[in-house]
C-alpha cells in the first residue's frame, strides 16, 4: 500500500514541475528581450550601392519624350475625281520637287483639254485672218491716200504755172481760178483721206485687242485645263522625304481626297511631350537637347502648345544644331528643356524610389563611426539621372541609393567590410 501511494503522489507533482519550468523560462526570454537592442545591426558595405554627394553647377531641366515634325511639309490633296492608275514611291522614300509619286486618269480632263485646244487654234487662226484683212485694207487706203496727193501736186504744179502765164494773157483768169478750186478740192481731200486712214488704223489697233483678250482668254483655259491633266501626275512640290502615302492602286478618289504628305528633311521641329505639373517652369527661346539615340542636338522652346492632353503639354522645338544622320521626320525622341542653371548646388545620383520635390530618410556613411546614420534629405529637381538636394546632407558624403526598405525601422546600422 505505501508503494502505490508514492507512485500516486510523483504523478501529481510532475504537472507543478512543468509549470514551474515553463515560468522560469518565459522569465528568461523577457528579461534577455528587455536588453535587446533593436536599434542595431549589421550589413557588409560591398553589398550596399553607394553615391557620392557632388557640389557644382547644376543645370536643371525638364524632360519628355516625342517625335520630329518637318517644319516646311505638303500635304496633296486631289484637284479633281479620279482614278489611281499607278504609285510609283511609298512612305519612307527621299523625293524631289519634281518627282511624280503617282499617276492619277480622268477621261473628262483630257476632253476638256482637246476642246479648249481646238478653240484656241481657232481663235488664233481668226486673229491672224482679221491682222491679214485689216492689213488689206489698210493698203487700199494708203493706195487712194497716194493717189489723191498724186493729184493734189498735179494741181498745183498746174496752178503756179498759170498764175505765171496771167499776165501774158495765154492764161484766163477763169482757167487759173478752176485750178486753184481744184487745188483746194484736193487738199481737202487729201487730209480726208489722211484723217480716215488714222481713224481706221485706231478701229483696228481696238479691234485687234478685243480678238487679243478673247484669244488670251482662250488661253487662260487652255492652260487651266493642261494643269488639270498635269496634275493627274502627282509631284511632290517640295524636296524631302515622302511621309503619307494614302490611296492605293485603283482606287477612285473625289476631289479634296488626301493623297500623299511630303516633308522637309533639311529643317525639322520637334515635338515633346512634357508632365503638366513641369511644364510650366518652361519658357519660350528656353535651350533644349534632343537625343535623336544616335546623336543629340541643341534646340530652342518655339511654342508651348496650351491645351493639356493626358496629362502632358506639348512642347515645340526647333533644331539649331547640326542634324544628326538618322534625323528625319517621324522619329522617335527623347528631349529635355533646360529651365534653370544654379552654381555650387548639391546633387546625388537618382534612386530609384525618389520622385523630384520630396523628402526622405537615407542612409549616410559615417566612417568615423563605421556605421550607417538614417538623416533625413529635402530633394529638389530632377536633372537627368541626378536629383538636386537642397538640404540634410554636405558636399562628399555617401549616400546608400540602393534598396534599404528593410532596415527602415533602424537609425543606426553598423557596417563590416
Amino acid at each position: 500500500m505505501d508503494i502505490k501511494d508514492s507512485l500516486a503522489k510523483n504523478k501529481k507533482q510532475k504537472p507543478h514541475l512543468k509549470k514551474t519550468f515553463l515560468g522560469i523560462a518565459g522569465s528568461l526570454a523577457l528579461i534577455a528581450l528587455g536588453f535587446a537592442d533593436f536599434n542595431r545591426s549589421e550589413l557588409d558595405l560591398h553589398n550596399l550601392v553607394l553615391a557620392e554627394v557632388q557640389n557644382g553647377k547644376l543645370s536643371l531641366a525638364v524632360s519628355g519624350y516625342g517625335t520630329l515634325r518637318s517644319k516646311q511639309s505638303r500635304f496633296i490633296t486631289a484637284s479633281h475625281r479620279s482614278q489611281v492608275e499607278e504609285i510609283f514611291y511609298l512612305p519612307g522614300s527621299r523625293v524631289q520637287s519634281d518627282t511624280i509619286i503617282m499617276r492619277l486618269s480622268n477621261p473628262e480632263l483630257l476632253q476638256s483639254l482637246n476642246r479648249t485646244r481646238l478653240a484656241l487654234a481657232r481663235q488664233k487662226a481668226s486673229f491672224e485672218a482679221l491682222k491679214l484683212s485689216q492689213h488689206n485694207a489698210l493698203l487700199t487706203q494708203q493706195g487712194q491716200l497716194t493717189l489723191l496727193k498724186s493729184e493734189l501736186a498735179n494741181a498745183q504744179n498746174r496752178e503756179e504755172a498759170e498764175a505765171k502765164l496771167i499776165a501774158t494773157g495765154i492764161v484766163s483768169t477763169l482757167e487759173h481760178k478752176r485750178s486753184q478750186l481744184e487745188v483746194s478740192q484736193l487738199s481737202e481731200r487729201v487730209k480726208l483721206a489722211e484723217l480716215q486712214l488714222i481713224q481706221t488704223q485706231a478701229l483696228h489697233a481696238q479691234r485687234l485687242q478685243i480678238e487679243q483678250e478673247l484669244m488670251r482668254e482662250v488661253e487662260l483655259s487652255f492652260s487651266a485645263a493642261q494643269q488639270d491633266v498635269n496634275k493627274l501626275h502627282v509631284r511632290a512640290g517640295i524636296s524631302g522625304m515622302l511621309q503619307e502615302v494614302n490611296v492605293e492602286q485603283g482606287q477612285s478618289v473625289q476631289m479634296g481626297a488626301p493623297l500623299a504628305l511630303v516633308g522637309s528633311e533639311s529643317s525639322l521641329l520637334a515635338d515633346l511631350q512634357v508632365p503638366e505639373k513641369q511644364a510650366s517652369r518652361v519658357q519660350e527661346g528656353q535651350v533644349g537637347i534632343i537625343n535623336t539615340f544616335s546623336a543629340e542636338v541643341e534646340a530652342r522652346v518655339k511654342r508651348i502648345d496650351p491645351v493639356v492632353r493626358d496629362g502632358r503639354i506639348a512642347i515645340e522645338l526647333e533644331l539649331t544644331g547640326t542634324m544628326p544622320d538618322n534625323a528625319r521626320p517621324s522619329l522617335s525622341i527623347e528631349g529635355r528643356i533646360i529651365t534653370d542653371v544654379k552654381f555650387n548646388a548639391l546633387s546625388l545620383q537618382r534612386p530609384s524610389y525618389i520622385a523630384e520635390q520630396s523628402n526622405a530618410s537615407l542612409f549616410v556613411l559615417d566612417l568615423n563611426r563605421n556605421q550607417l546614420v538614417k538623416t533625413p534629405i529635402e530633394f529638389g529637381t530632377l536633372v537627368g539621372n541626378a536629383i538636386e538636394i537642397r538640404s540634410g546632407v554636405k558636399a562628399g558624403e555617401q549616400v546608400v541609393i540602393s534598396d534599404m526598405s528593410d532596415f527602415k525601422h533602424l537609425a543606426h546600422i553598423t557596417i563590416t567590410q
